[in-house]
């Protein structure tokens, strides 16, 4: 009697997402994708799992909508005040320089910047109704003071300001400052002191002012 002996048959390896689960360290799924069969044990680790995962995606889809809709809060405090202070006023003359304050050398250190050619001087002192070096002879100082010019040349709330009132009260020179005299020809800015016979607030304002062109003094 001869007896016929069977190989053993090898075991089978684990599927490739067996393995994946057993080592995806995404808390669960080593859990889930076990090898055998189904049970009860698996399918809870399934539900709570896709439970999990649903509740995350939506939070992420609503924070990505929420955030591509731009949305904004806007605080806004309303306070009713009878009494506003006013700010100051500025007056801005965009002339640079007054012709009838250029001097012969001023048109020597300053023709660049005013545009004029040299072989222009006669002609531009003439239109300025200056005298020209066939009137008198000339000689163009060593140095140039670029501020004493700016100062000289530009417009002054003295020339400028014929008349001016707030809420009924005379106003004047005295009430303005000279903030800046460059790039523009005068820049002043006027602020009434609380503690003037001007109180300064908006409460029954009646102001204005009344200024000269002075267009036939622009360059």
């Amino acid at each position: 009697c001869w007896l016929k002996e069977v190989p053993e048959e090898a075991p089978r390896p684990p599927s490739d997402i067996t393995v994946f689960g057993a080592n995806c360290t995404l808390h669960g799924l080593s859990h889930i994708f076990l090898p055998g069969g189904v049970t009860i044990r698996r399918l809870l680790w399934s539900a709570a799992f896709i439970t999990s995962l649903s509740i995350f995606l939506l939070q992420v889809a609503d924070r990505v909508i929420e955030y591509y809709q731009y949305p904004h809060v806007t605080i806004l405090d309303e306070m009713d005040s009878p009494v506003m202070y006013f700010p100051a006023i500025t007056l801005c003359n965009y002339n640079s320089f007054r012709k009838s304050q250029i001097r012969r050398n001023d048109i020597f250190w300053m023709a660049g910047l005013l545009g004029v050619e040299q072989g222009d001087f006669d002609d531009f002192m003439a239109a300025l109704g200056q005298p020209t070096d066939s009137d008198t002879k000339f000689f163009p100082s060593k140095t140039f003071n670029m501020l004493e010019f700016v100062q000289r040349t530009s417009h002054n709330i003295d020339e400028m300001l014929l008349d001016c009132k707030y809420r009924g009260k005379d106003c004047g020179p005295e009430n303005f400052t000279t903030v800046s005299k460059a790039p523009y020809g005068g820049l002043t800015s006027g602020e009434i002191k609380n503690d003037s016979h001007i109180f300064k607030s908006w409460q029954m304002v009646q102001a204005g002012n009344v200024l000269p062109m002075q267009c036939s003094k622009y360059t």
